[in-house]
């Protein structure tokens, strides 16, 4: 299944807006994401795993919650291959989070995904394989999405997901899928 990124929250996208897709799979317990983009301007300054990679330039994101929990996960991967895995009880984790009664590296889970990227003709593809035990008939639900950085500029951010306002921690909002 191949799902377009979008900038929902706009009634139309930004200046600066460039395509991008995603493809979805699961199989044997493995989700596999691979999200491919335009891009004219790779740029990241991520140097190591489990930074906060969307504040150093381009980067891809994956959330993923079962249908029926209130936690949810997190993964991301740069340009140059450095990633972050967030796991969050509930949406009140990232609330804490952005009101400071709580950091961000209270919620770093052990990375058990594998992700990796790789520069493409038209900008660069990131891909990832999330172990996700599940059985068929099951549902979960799914948002991809990316933060395009560039030089003297806010990154132009868009997402698989349909979201009215400009914020990703939405799972209400995610696609709902069942394997």
């Amino acid at each position: 299944m191949e799902i377009p990124l979008t900038q929902s929250w706009l009634p139309e996208s930004e200046e600066g807006f460039q395509p991008g897709n995603a493809s979805i799979a699961w199989n044997d317990g493995i989700l596999t994401v691979s999200l491919d983009f335009t891009d004219d301007e790779i740029m990241t300054t991520a140097s190591s795993h489990q930074q906060k990679l969307w504040e150093h330039g381009d980067v891809a994101e994956v959330f993923v919650q079962k249908v029926g929990e209130s936690a949810y996960d997190e993964y991301q991967v740069s340009p140059n291959g450095f990633t972050l895995a967030l796991h969050y009880p509930d949406i009140s984790g990232v609330a804490s989070v952005r009101s400071g009664k709580r950091q961000l590296d209270e919620f770093f889970s052990k990375p058990s995904f594998k992700a990796g990227s790789v520069k493409t003709h038209s900008g660069w593809r990131a891909d990832f394989a999330i172990p996700f035990p599940c059985s068929q008939g099951d549902g979960f639900r799914i948002s991809c999405c990316r933060y395009d950085a560039g030089i003297g500029r806010s990154p132009v951010i868009s997402s698989t997901s349909p979201h009215p306002v400009r914020d990703f921690h939405r799972p209400h909002e995610w696609l709902e899928m069942i394997l």
